[in-house]
């Protein structure tokens, strides 16, 4: 038994020591994207703003705490990207537009968030996303036009990464298991892709929810930081949607 432990303890070693080794030559292969990582904090600041200025402002501290886990949910996965832990990152992504759907449904329900508190209330994604369609901010709009849309599609592709239900989001290669951090080109573009889509449908919905906050010269930088996360044409889009001006920083 003693010869059987160790061998397990020297294989534990290998691994551990190994594990420091991928993280760290991951980390150094994504000093060459810096660029992308870059333009990805830009769009996690909005996030920040959105939490800063408007939520803590105008929710109940319980329905606060989902939108700063839903902040800290798309900082995991960029730095999980950095380290080249693809699969991870993207099921943070995911917790992501949960925790943010579920901010906005329990500010408009303190009597559930207490519920729920205590272990007896829970909705799922499609109901949330059920509730924000017939929201009088949303009244009146496409789900092409205020983010829902975009937003089902980009679950729908992250809880395959949850899952490992397909091939491309599956971290063992060619039937082996490889590591835990593989930092690659083609990678990167997925996650980023994924990331890109997902913070800007996440803006967007928010705009229309918090839209009558955001008339006229109201938060100015808040305005600011969602600009980093569209451009010119979605702009004049989302002004003539919910009559705020967003000043496109593309």
């Amino acid at each position: 038994m003693s010869g059987y432990l160790e061998e397990i303890d020297y294989n534990f070693d290998i691994f551990f020591d190994k594990l420091l080794i991928d993280i760290n030559d991951s980390m150094k292969e994504s000093e060459k994207s810096k660029e992308v990582f870059s333009e990805s904090f830009k769009r996690i600041i909005s996030i920040q703003a959105w939490r800063t200025e408007i939520v803590e402002q105008n929710s109940p501290d319980g329905a606060c705490q989902f939108f700063k886990e839903a902040q800290n949910d798309a900082l995991i996965s960029h730095s999980l990207a950095r380290q080249g832990a693809w699969r991870p990152s993207l099921m943070s992504l995911r917790s992501c537009i949960e925790n943010t759907l579920l901010t906005l449904y329990y500010i408009d329900h303190p009597v559930e968030f207490n519920q729920w508190s205590k272990g007896k209330h829970r909705l799922g994604f499609s109901d949330l996303v059920k509730y924000l369609a017939a929201h009088p901010n949303f009244e009146g709009t496409k789900e092409t036009e205020n983010g829902l849309s975009e937003l089902k599609r980009e679950y729908e592709t992250l809880s395959k990464a949850v899952h490992g239900s397909t091939k491309s989001f599956r971290m063992t290669k060619g039937g082996t298991i490889s590591g835990l951090n593989s930092f690659t080109e083609q990678e990167l573009g997925a996650w980023n892709t994924r990331e890109r889509i997902t913070i800007c449908a996440l803006n967007l919905i928010l705009l229309f929810f918090f839209r009558n906050l955001l008339q006229g010269a109201a938060k100015r930088n808040l305005r600011k930081s969602i600009g980093l996360t569209t451009n010119t044409k979605k702009s004049e889009n989302i002004k003539s949607l919910t009559g705020v001006k967003i000043p496109s920083q593309h």
